[in-house]
């Protein structure tokens, strides 16, 4: 997808918060809402994973840090790592589009993928790259277009019928269509492309691997096999005019994931990334409904099928190729989804279609006409295929950036993905600095404007009324809770909250609502495991009870050695500069090499390299009121020096250390790899 995110009229939007103003006004219902939480029942780990985005502003990144930013959308598909320049497609023309470069004769060194791999972690994030398995990539760094007009005769639309500006537009540049509206076949792909094979997207894995390290050792280790296959002969069908098939959707999966495996076997895959309901059910051989590819394939749903030939392949060569069943979602009904419709009818169904994602019971309100039941649907066909699976959702979207009724949606949306146990979603796309969709983002990255985040354990949290306020609650680290309501009427509801052996406590309120941006919203008294909070209407309020300072018993968990940063890398996690003389840094783990949110110390080797002087690392909680005296390392000068610990982490949901130099003059390299953690 490859959305503009257009903001709403000055007028469209006033009236939309007169409306909000006037039913807000009205009083609230009678009978109170109530809200039963148990942080004992239906606990299991919230993935960091889940509050990612497409792309984004890098400062955006080093401000709420991304957990994870996929470069992905249609013009990924035949992304060109070599001379950086992107296909269009048919969202402009079939354009091969170079990307802006400083220096095109350092390339590869100095891509967009570069830099935006080199951001994103730097930023501590994971980057999710698209890797091509289409087959085509644009022949060189020249701007050329896929259906020109003095080639393949008069068409539908050109680039100046589309834009109306004669003065900039090229009127060779076709969309592929005749006049009367049927496809051009039997164009030449190499009008634009070139043909490439597996070994096109080992060779990236090879390039990211010398700028940023191999997966398993602090580098790049999210791939996705290419984008929305079963549209390629909408969108490609310059070069893909046939419907994808069973058979190719798997061929060509299969091809680029093995290869991919045997460059690096820690990289992680993710696959399909098909568009959504049709797509989850039938090839486009078939369209939407089961036809002759179907049954040539036991009627089985396509992405069932698509599971069922990773595990065979796993059983006969002992590979996993799929880690990551991955599915994008857009709610279908008029209105919900990349839409700026603020309208009272718009906004209540957009807050309604939230439960196409986990309520078996709900009719989708759209042409799908049925439940689409998502998270459950695609968990059920991990389980009988290929158990052990993740489930990622890589593009949804819930409205664009500015609407009260999109920023709300949003929110409640990443609490569900906590609650039913999705391992990794990014939305399409980022939403801009500042606007209402980045609040919904913030009350989980950086609630207080100091790096706090909602981080740790679903627990159960059960509404008395699901479809006028959602519910949800988050165990952190101690006995720290995070309880999360959201009001989806017009007007505001008193909540009457139980939480089950909670002892009194003061609960710190964050808040945004159709008028009010998010901020802190003031505090509540939990009085024996009880309080009243009254929510204003189309609000998101996050209640958060501090920890004991009491701690729990600790548990050991190992991980796979695993290099979480190394600051000599030029364009790494936390790259360069050297620790100076006396200096403290502080690195986030939090979702990092498996690390959790809530881990409380990690296992780690700290290892100094090239010291100017004689000196000493002291490694400690990024939360510590001062650092401790003894170190962890000593160094000679110039040597290498390694020294195994155990770390303590923040307890803010980021898991950060902060690391401390000590030498009489220089600076030194540190490279950090965890191996275990205690929670």
């Amino acid at each position: 997808m490859a959305p503009a995110s257009v903001q709403p009229s000055g007028r469209r939007f006033l009236l939309a918060v007169a409306l909000l103003l006037t039913a807000a006004a009205a009083p609230a219902t009678a009978t109170a809402i109530t809200v039963t939480v148990d942080p004992g029942a239906a606990r299991h780990p919230i993935s960091p994973l889940i509050y990612g985005v497409n792309f984004g502003d890098d400062g955006q990144a080093a401000s709420l840090r991304w957990p994870v930013r996929r470069w992905g959308g249609n013009a990924t598909t035949r992304y060109s790592w070599q001379d950086d320049i992107a296909n269009d497609a048919s969202d402009w023309f079939f354009y091969n589009e170079p990307n802006d470069n400083s220096d095109p004769q350092a390339l590869p060194n100095g891509s967009a993928s570069d830099v935006f791999v080199g951001a994103t972690r730097v930023a501590a994030g994971e980057p999710l790259i698209t890797v091509p398995t289409i087959g085509w990539t644009p022949i060189d760094r020249t701007r050329r277009w896929g259906f020109s007009v003095a080639k393949y005769g008069p068409q539908q639309a050109t680039e100046c019928t589309a834009t109306g500006n004669a003065s900039w537009c090229n009127p060779d540049a076709g969309d592929g269509l005749h006049p009367d509206g049927t496809p051009i076949t039997g164009n030449d792909p190499r009008d634009t492309s070139r043909a490439i094979d597996p070994s096109f997207v080992t060779g990236w894995m090879g390039h990211l691997a010398g700028i940023a390290g191999t997966a398993g050792n602090g580098g790049v280790h999210l791939y996705a096999l290419d984008n929305e296959p079963t549209l390629w002969n909408s969108t490609h069908r310059d070069v893909h005019p046939q419907p994808t098939t069973y058979d190719e959707l798997w061929q060509s999966s299969q091809q680029v994931a093995a290869a991919i495996k045997a460059q690096d076997p820690a990289a992680q895959v993710l696959g399909p990334a098909d568009w959504g309901w049709c797509a989850y059910f039938f090839s486009a051989a078939d369209g939407c409904q089961a036809g002759s590819d179907a049954a040539a394939h036991g009627n089985l749903a396509l992405t069932d099928w698509y599971l069922l030939q990773a595990a065979n392949y796993q059983a006969a060569h002992g590979v996993r190729l799929l880690d990551y069943l991955d599915v994008h979602y857009y709610p279908q009904a008029n209105g919900v989804a990349l839409s700026d419709d603020e309208s009272q009818a718009t906004a209540a169904l957009r807050l309604r279609s939230l439960k196409g994602l986990y309520d078996p019971t709900y009719v989708d309100e759209s042409w799908i006409g049925q439940p689409v039941d998502l998270i459950p649907r695609m968990q059920a066909w991990i389980a009988g295929r290929l158990l052990g699976t993740r489930l990622a959702i890589s593009e949804y979207n819930w409205g664009n950036d500015n609407g009260a009724s999109s920023a709300l949606a949003q929110a409640e949306a990443l609490a569900i993905f906590g609650r039913e146990g999705v391992d990794l979603a990014t939305r399409w796309v980022a939403p801009a600095a500042g606007s209402r969709v980045e609040d919904a983002f913030r009350m989980y990255l950086d609630y207080d404007g100091k790096g706090a985040r909602v981080a740790g354990d679903s627990v159960q949290a059960v509404s008395s009324n699901v479809d006028t306020v959602g519910a949800y609650a988050v165990a952190g680290a101690g006995s720290r809770l995070h309880l999360l309501l959201f009001n989806k009427d017009f007007v505001s509801h008193t909540v009457q909250v139980q939480v089950a052996g909670s002892p009194s406590a003061t609960l710190a309120l964050y808040e945004f609502d159709a008028v009010n941006r998010f901020g802190p919203a003031g505090t509540a008294a939990l009085a024996a495991g009880g309080v009243t909070l009254t929510l204003p209407a189309l609000s998101a309020t996050l209640a958060v009870a501090p920890a004991s300072s009491a701690p729990g018993p600790a548990r050991f968990y190992t991980l796979p050695p695993c290099r979480v940063l190394d600051t000599r890398n030029p364009a790494g996690a936390w790259a360069g500069p050297a620790l100076a003389s006396g200096s403290q840094r502080t690195f986030a783990l939090s979702g990092r090499c498996g690390v959790p949110a809530t881990a409380r110390a990690v296992s780690a080797n700290l290892t100094a390299i090239g010291g100017g002087t004689a000196g000493d690392l002291r490694a400690f909680a990024a939360d510590l009121a001062g650092a401790p005296l003894a170190s962890i390392v000593n160094f000679p000068a110039g040597r290498v020096i390694a020294s195994n610990a155990v770390v303590a982490v923040s307890q803010d949901g980021n898991a950060a250390i902060t690391v401390q130099t000590d030498m009489s003059a220089g600076s030194v390299h540190l490279a950090l790899d965890v191996n275990g953690y205690f929670q």
